[in-house]
């Protein structure tokens, strides 16, 4: 080796070695700092550090700075002012379900807020409003806001999902098509901003705020508090899953275009409905009205898509939402629920002829044979009859009004590590749906980051072939 060689190699050892010590002095400081303002703090290496560090996505783990677990608005402001004084990010935690571990701050050495404690309901059911803390799970929001009133909110389906993180970046679920999205309910939010000062962020106070909360919530501050919109849960309702196993790319996409078509045209608001492709395929959603005009409505539909045997039952409000869970609405303490996936997605308006031809082929030669737990789910977001779509698309900086699809795309191994190797699936599946649509940009949704982006290219909605 030459001396050339040894002094550089030194030298970054010297820089490695400086730059490690600055960084545990700063966590020291850092520390002393939450240990002086009585800001609750996990240890290292105990039992509910440990568990608190599992992510829901096993193959995205980091290591943060320091892990709070604060009770009152003031830890939560304390912490904020800790992190801005040793220069060291502070990233909040609202139920840990982030596909690419942002709770735990998509990469190592932040401060973590954890809020879990921060999960109240509590409903003015005269005024049809709640407060709602940002650490609630949406199982356990669901039952409490029927518990008062027969409340509801519209949210998604998953129960062990935290609010903070569905409602900052959008929230679709089975009965957004004709009460909105989650973002579109909030009335206003009480917000730890970078300066530690509470604020409270509504149409009239802070409206700047209360716009940027609404689809980029994250990057803005810590929400302690929302204040939603509720309405009367609905009891009688059309609940269906059919079967449908395509023989063919061409029958696949023959079901997508009629699909799409119904959804962009004629899909009325009271009808909400996903195709979910996979080793087995179903075609799910719920109808709010009667039998009669259920079947009215979705007879042509089947035959044009091909389908034609599944289930049709009527459902109270929690059963309903218990059909769509993937688990019990009544969430355990600590969460431990884990999968080890990679994930990604896309929010098309249209998805063209070549570009359905595309999605199609592809699963016939790549993933139809494919022995991991894959899927892509389609769920029908947009068109004429969404209340989705009917909120301009400057009115929230949620940027996926005209999307028709909300389509995502996830692989997963039930046992051991998911191989970085396997990324080239998805990412394939993806650029050959880009690749047949010259010139357009479908965007992609932040509730299912993709861990395989850089900064610019996520910032941008597009790249290589992932919520709070």
């Amino acid at each position: 080796m030459g001396h050339f060689t040894i002094l550089v190699a030194s030298l970054g050892l010297w820089l490695s070695s400086t730059a490690y010590a600055g960084a545990i002095s700063k966590r020291a400081a850092l520390d002393d700092c939450l240990k002086s303002k009585s800001v609750p703090t996990l240890v290292s290496g105990s039992a509910d550090y440990t568990q608190s560090l599992k992510p829901f996505n096993l193959r995205v783990t980091f290591k943060p700075a320091a892990y709070t677990v604060p009770t009152t608005v003031k830890h939560v402001q304390d912490a904020v002012a800790c992190g801005a004084a040793n220069s060291i990010q502070v990233t909040a935690k609202s139920g840990g379900h982030s596909y690419g571990s942002h709770g735990l701050g998509g990469e190592d050495g932040h401060l973590i807020v954890d809020m879990r404690n921060f999960n109240n309901v509590t409903v003015d059911q005269t005024g049809q409003t709640a407060i709602i803390g940002t650490g609630g799970r949406l199982g356990d929001v669901a039952t409490a806001l029927y518990n008062q009133g027969k409340q509801a909110i519209s949210h998604g389906t998953c129960p062990g999902v935290g609010v903070g993180g569905l409602s900052l970046h959008g929230g679709y679920g089975l009965i957004s098509r004709s009460k909105g999205l989650t973002l579109d309910n909030i009335i206003s939010a009480d917000v730890v901003l970078a300066n530690s000062t509470l604020v409270t962020a509504s149409a009239t106070q802070n409206p700047d705020l209360f716009w940027a909360l609404r689809g980029a919530g994250a990057a803005f501050g810590i929400v302690t508090n929302f204040k939603f919109k509720t309405f009367t849960a609905p009891e009688s309702n059309i609940v269906f899953n059919y079967y449908f196993q395509p023989s063919s790319a061409a029958q696949l996409a023959t079901a997508l275009t009629a699909l799409q078509n119904f959804t962009i045209n004629s899909q009325p608001p009271e009808l909400n409905m996903r195709l979910f492709l996979s080793g087995f395929t179903t075609f799910s959603g719920v109808y709010y009205g009667t039998r009669a005009d259920y079947d009215k409505l979705i007879t042509p539909l089947l035959q044009q898509m091909g389908i034609s045997s599944g289930s049709v039952s009527t459902n109270t409000w929690l059963n309903t939402l218990t059909s769509f869970s993937n688990g019990p609405l009544k969430q355990s303490t600590p969460y431990d629920t884990h999968e080890n996936f990679f994930a990604k997605s896309l929010m098309p308006e249209y998805l063209s002829p070549a570009a359905i031809t595309a999605l199609a082929n592809y699963w016939n030669a790549n993933a139809r044979s494919l022995s991991r737990a894959w899927y892509l789910l389609f769920d029908c977001h947009g068109g004429k009859g969404s209340a989705i779509s009917k909120v301009a698309p400057d009115a929230t900086a949620y940027a996926h009004r005209n999307a028709t699809f909300k389509m995502q795309f996830y692989d997963r191994v039930y046992n051991g590590n998911y191989d970085p190797s396997w990324f080239s699936f998805l990412n394939g599946w993806i650029k050959a749906i880009n690749d047949a649509s010259p010139g357009v940009n479908h965007g992609m949704y932040i509730n299912y980051a993709d861990t395989s982006l850089g900064k610019d290219e996520a910032h941008n909605g597009v790249g290589s072939e992932e919520g709070v």
